[in-house]
């Protein structure tokens, strides 16, 4: 299964790093130091011209400008750009929702401790995981400050985790019951049938 990068990075459009997290060790800082240099303050090539995948080398950068930030991916192995590019979109729309407004570069760099925990969490080694605002904000409170629990209940919300994760979606709230329960639904039937002119079945 191809993975999704091996790091990603924040950057204004001056092409400074503000935040970068390293999924693989395979990449290292100074190949984001060569997409500013070589994509972002490249003069050879119009802007409308670029493509948000570009290949310098061994290395394979995609990048998405939103507002005044690009959100960089890069990886060396054989990576899945559509997967790349909706993870970076499901994190605009994350971030997002935990800042409760614009995605630019003033909200990173004031909200980069919430933004390291989500990073941790929305992929693991490259794969991406839960990019659901609703299930991650079951656990990951706003503002990255975490509820206070005493033991026991932290204890209990650890034990909850797992389904907590994998069973938040977030066209549903948690807690909801109904006085009737009931179940639709659709049966698809196919029939195949071979005929002949006069209308007899021939199988």
């Amino acid at each position: 299964m191809a993975h999704c990068c091996a790091a990603i990075y924040f950057m204004n459009l001056r092409g400074d790093i503000i935040i970068e997290r390293r999924y693989r060790d395979d990449v290292e800082r100074d190949m984001a130091e060569n997409f500013r240099t070589q994509i972002l303050n490249s003069k050879g090539e119009s802007s409308s011209l670029q493509t948000p995948v570009r290949t310098l080398g061994s290395c394979t950068f995609m990048y998405l400008r939103h507002s005044d930030l690009y959100i960089l991916m890069v990886t060396k192995n054989n990576a899945n750009v559509m997967m790349a590019f909706k993870f970076m979109t499901s994190l605009v729309d994350l971030f997002r929702s935990y800042f409760e407004g614009a995605l630019n570069e003033n909200s990173v760099k004031r909200n980069f401790v919430l933004i390291y925990e989500l990073l941790d969490e929305t992929m693991d080694f490259g794969f991406p995981q839960l990019t659901e605002p609703a299930a991650l904000k079951s656990f990951i409170m706003q503002k990255g400050v975490r509820s206070e629990l005493d033991a026991a209940a932290s204890t209990q919300q650890a034990k909850n985790a797992t389904l907590t994760v994998t069973g938040a979606v977030s066209w549903r709230r948690q807690g909801i019951k109904y006085q009737n329960n009931e179940v639709f639904l659709d049966v698809v039937e196919d029939v195949n049938l071979l005929m002949s002119s006069t209308g007899a079945v021939l199988r």
